[in-house]
């Protein structure tokens, strides 16, 4: 649930706190003053695309940040333990830094997180519904998928998709292995002489050889640097061994007299033990060497046929042992293709998984198409539509695909004795908003997130079907905690909370939220139903807009 929002220099929002309650919320306001100012400041804690407007004029960044409650045991609580980020205080900090050069930062529980996280802990919070939702009724898939997710046939309809993945892999690869008959044998015999060729080759270390060869390459110049830094280190007379016991012996009788004069003094004992440890190594480095001109010609030699082998197969010395591998690999491939009737079977069992699982997502898909197109029907009925009548339309696909096996339409119709057709054929503007609205309320009843966001959802409609959607969102709000900007007074009418946002006159300009009071929400549904000029006609209407909540409740 979410509790707290606090928009600092955000938009047109100086400093604003709010505490959200739980149930149905909603936010009024006019034309201008900034209503979408929370849902703005909400989505950019949720990571969703921000820019500069969002930066308040005049300053350098917007800070915003949102706190939710949640539940043991819930899906943000088991996100939150998987990435190391719940804590003691039962609650999730969302905070959003915007920055006026187009920059942004973000922040879970304190802790710097990328916008990736955002978004996936904000899918499990929050849910959106925009009044452009309607425009989804219209594309093809949506039926379908408002379906599935309404029935939860996800894992389902992600099973086919998986089977038709795999049923297609097999295809390509019984192709692959037909396609490949005419020229598998010429390509083998290639492979194998390539493989021949680099056989001996791979088993040599490149990097090793070749740092060993410029080792003897430079054996004289190396045994005379090492040479002189023996001799300055501990042989001549005035060694950096000797000046260095000089300095710990002068430093040890002052130790005791400083704590930083015993920090140089142990760092100096340690650097001491550093400096007779690598001229030791230094010693015994030196007397290993020796030059050795067989094997500098035999190194020589191998480099040689490296470098023949490299340009041969247009590659670099150093991953000829990669071209054996992937070559090698490709002979085992080749191998395998000797047989196209094994892939061939194995194409015939994965077409049939797949068909098992498609035919029994079709059937589950129109065992439940019935009671959810009725369900439909009878909710949007209440919405001025009384002839309102849904059906599904189930037809095959000429070819099955990852969506299964048949194609979906939602068909409708408003008037008695006409049959119904495609949604989109036939539905006006306002027929469309109202579908959509009852169709994102279902939607809700099924989501796992605990707050709903309805933006403008109720445009269009008015009178008493506007008093229907507000008691399905108040209905609603006994599960889930909603957000809702609205026009309409008979929706603001069945809210819990009325957040009332007021455009200042500021220089510059700066809006405001405040919870209302029953005193002034009468004000403002008196507004939102008379306009400016609010009179006793107009108060007595909205009284009675709010004595009809609590009548139904």
């Amino acid at each position: 649930m979410l509790t707290h929002l606090t928009l600092i220099n955000f938009a047109l929002a100086d400093h604003l706190a709010l505490d959200i309650e739980q149930g149905f919320n909603v936010l009024t306001g006019e034309t201008g003053a900034g209503k979408s100012l929370l849902l703005d400041a909400l989505s950019a804690c949720l990571g969703e695309r921000t820019d500069t407007n969002y930066v308040r004029f005049g300053t350098e960044k917007a800070d915003v940040t949102a706190i939710f409650s949640y539940q043991e045991n819930s899906p943000e609580a088991k996100w939150l333990q998987a990435h190391e980020l719940d804590d003691e205080s039962g609650e999730i900090h969302l905070r959003r830094v915007i920055f006026a050069t187009g920059r942004s930062k973000a922040w879970i529980n304190g802790r710097p997180s990328s916008l990736s996280e955002l978004k996936e802990i904000g899918r499990l919070l929050v849910q959106l519904y925009s009044q452009h939702s309607q425009q989804q009724l219209l594309e093809p898939p949506y039926p379908k998928h408002w379906l599935d997710h309404y029935s939860n046939f996800y894992q389902p309809a992600q099973d086919v998709r998986d089977a038709y993945s795999t049923w297609q892999k097999n295809i390509r690869q019984h192709q692959a292995a037909l396609d490949a008959q005419a020229t598998r044998l010429q390509r083998i015999e290639t492979l194998e002489l390539q493989l021949e060729e680099l056989e001996e080759v791979v088993q040599i270390d490149y990097k090793e050889i070749e740092q060993e060869f410029d080792r003897l390459s430079h054996h004289e110049h190396i045994m005379q640097d090492c040479a002189y830094s023996v001799d300055v280190l501990d042989e001549s007379e005035q060694n950096i061994s000797q000046e260095i016991s000089s300095i710990i012996r002068r430093l040890e009788s002052h130790a005791g007299r400083s704590d930083q004069l015993s920090e140089i003094y142990n760092s100096m004992l340690n650097a001491q033990s550093e400096i007779e440890d690598a001229t030791a190594n230094l010693r015994q480095f030196i007397d290993r060497q020796s030059f050795d001109p067989e094997r500098m010609e035999a190194l020589n030699s191998q480099l040689e046929v490296f470098h023949r082998l490299a340009r041969k197969y247009r590659t670099q010395p150093e991953q000829l042992k990669v071209e054996h591998e992937n070559w090698q690999q490709e002979l085992e491939k080749l191998h395998q293709l000797e047989d196209p009737e094994t892939l061939a079977e194995q194409v015939e069992v994965s077409h049939l998984v797949f068909l098992e699982k498609a035919q029994h997502l079709d059937q589950i898909r129109r065992d439940a198409a019935t009671p959810l197109a009725k369900q439909l029907t009878e909710q949007v009925k209440q919405l001025a539509l009384p002839e309102a009548y849904f059906e599904f339309k189930f037809e095959p696909l000429e070819q099955p695909s990852s969506e299964g096996l048949s194609s979906i339409q939602l068909l409708f119709t408003a008037n008695k004795g006409i049959p119904a057709q495609p949604l989109a054929r036939v539905a006006s503007g306002g027929e469309l908003s109202r579908i959509a609205l009852v169709m994102q309320v279902m939607n809700a009843e099924k989501t796992e997130a605990e707050v709903l966001v309805f933006d403008e959802i109720d445009v269009g409609i008015s009178g008493g079907t506007a008093e229907i959607v507000g008691r399905l969102l108040a209905g609603l709000a006994e599960h889930v905690q909603i957000l809702c900007i609205t026009h309409q007074a008979q929706v603001a009418a069945q809210s819990d909370q009325h957040l009332l946002v007021k455009k200042l006159q500021t220089d510059p300009a700066s809006s405001t939220i405040i919870e209302l009071e029953e005193t002034d929400r009468i004000q403002e549904l008196a507004r939102m139903t008379g306009g400016v000029e609010i009179n006793e006609t107009t108060l007595q209407h909205a009284k009675q807009l709010r004595q009809l909540k609590f009548q139904v409740h």
